[in-house]
């Protein structure tokens, strides 16, 4: 069942990212993303503390917990200066793919109730964050319309990989100041929009701000934000003044609430406040 036909059924109100909040927790700040049985009795214990209505798969931590752990791979990464270089060599590599099916594998073996996510960055985004695991302080390149199709379709590619796991969606989280200004820019990434519509996933965008009015007629089938946007099913994100005592605003039906928790939450708040939303 889909991301959006479990908003439809009424089973999916909440969706709680708790890496940050929960690796503090839980796991000392030491989330052991190299190790597929550890993280999954982690994930366990968040969830059944937690509860929340989605279970996600976040690569970017996955992947920069793999580059650190393999750093010949992230000196092939540095190779050629093309700007897409550093993200093309990465997805292509067969052991990051390898590592990160596992995870998706066991993660959906390990529950198949709710709707399985897998949470990256978007392809626009994921040029400057690949760049910047290799280069360092070194300033990201500017990216345009080129750069970032090229970009979709190693994203693309690398995705073809989870086609049989099982997944039901795909977010695509955007960077604060670089979010899709017009449906043109979200057309950018078609290559990545074709194959979720062939595997049959949802497509998502988590949007930082609603500063840009993004109008979606087709291609996406939910977006995450701050505030309503122009799509038939989304999350509303959320503030950390919710968990200090803000009321949260009321949702339609098909709607959910996203919470991403602090790292430095108090877990008495946090229960407390997310028993509101249920």
């Amino acid at each position: 069942m889909t991301l959006t036909a479990h908003l439809a059924s009424g089973k999916c109100r909440l969706w709680v990212d708790s890496v940050d909040y929960a690796g503090r927790l839980l796991a000392g700040n030491s989330v052991p993303w190299m190790d597929v049985a550890e993280w999954l009795a982690w994930h366990r214990k968040a969830q059944g503390l937690l509860r929340s209505d989605v279970i996600a798969l976040p690569l970017q931590p996955m992947c920069t917990a793999w580059l650190g752990s393999h750093p010949t791979r992230a000196t092939a990464m540095l190779e050629k200066r093309r700007s897409t270089f550093p993200l093309k060599a990465m997805l292509a590599d067969t052991g990051l793919k390898n590592y990160v099916v596992e995870f998706a594998r066991a993660l959906r073996a390990s529950d198949s109730i709710h709707p399985l996510v897998l949470a990256i960055p978007s392809p626009r985004y994921w040029i400057g964050l690949a760049f910047s695991l290799v280069n360092g302080a070194n300033p990201a390149p500017e990216v345009g319309e080129d750069e970032i199709d090229t970009a979709s379709v190693y994203v693309a590619d690398f995705l073809r990989s989870f086609g049989e796991i099982g997944i039901d969606a795909v977010m695509l989280e955007e960077s604060l100041g670089e979010e899709p200004k017009s449906s043109d820019e979200l057309g950018w990434y078609q290559p990545v929009l074709n194959l979720a519509a062939h595997y049959r996933w949802d497509i998502g965008l988590r949007m930082p701000s609603t500063a840009f009015d993004l109008k979606i007629e087709e291609g996406v089938d939910f977006v995450i934000a701050p505030d309503g946007m122009s799509v038939h099913t989304k999350g509303v994100a959320l503030a950390d003044a919710f968990l200090r005592g803000e009321a949260p605003p009321g949702i339609p039906a098909g709607s959910f609430y996203y919470v991403r928790i602090p790292q430095d939450a108090k877990p008495e708040q946090v229960l407390e406040r997310l028993a509101l939303l249920r």
